[in-house]
């Protein structure tokens, strides 16, 4: 590669990279926190929740909306690591193929499901958050039985650097 086609190869890929959007994970963590506080310690008042934690794989409440809710929502599962967030309720993980050896080995189901998993909200997923200057909105899906499905859209703002919520929207999940 010459002088100038080496240039010129660094000078687009610099453009590139400072024209990627860059994730601001703090942010996005405080976004988090404040959803999962919000609607499973302040509404549900649960003790624990578990977490979809496959992403690789349909989660059980947002796969009944097969793509996105709407043009703005991706429903894109995400890795949430609770690490650190100082959430006041334990948080325990799954994926597909835990889940399935469990109702598969429990024929009691959901009732078998709550009794080895006391205060538990159920199995949560979480999508990653959409990110503004000032505001965020985060889908977030629960399985909680045969015929108990629930999703919400939650609108976190921040003011004077604190993120809070300010909406929580019940979303239409199919059955």
């Amino acid at each position: 590669m010459t002088g100038t086609a080496r240039w010129w190869c660094l000078l687009v890929v610099g453009a590139l990279v400072a024209c990627a959007p860059g994730r601001d994970y703090p942010s996005e963590r405080a976004v988090l926190r404040a959803t999962l506080v919000e609607l499973f310690a302040r509404r549900e008042q649960a003790r624990a929740i578990t977490v979809w934690h496959d992403p690789r794989e349909q989660s059980p409440t947002l796969s009944a909306f097969g793509g996105p809710y709407d043009h703005h929502d991706t429903l894109q599962l995400q890795i949430v690591d609770t690490t650190g967030l100082g959430l006041p309720f334990r948080v325990e993980r799954t994926i597909l193929r835990d889940v399935e050896a469990y109702f598969k080995a429990h024929p009691k189901g959901w009732d078998a499901w709550f009794a080895a998993h006391p205060g538990s909200a159920g199995v949560v997923e979480v999508t990653r958050p959409r990110m503004f200057a000032d505001s965020a909105v985060v889908v977030v899906g629960r399985a909680c039985g045969e015929i108990c499905r629930t999703a919400w859209r939650v609108v976190v703002v921040r003011t004077d650097g604190v993120w809070t919520v300010s909406r929580v929207d019940v979303l239409k999940v199919l059955r």
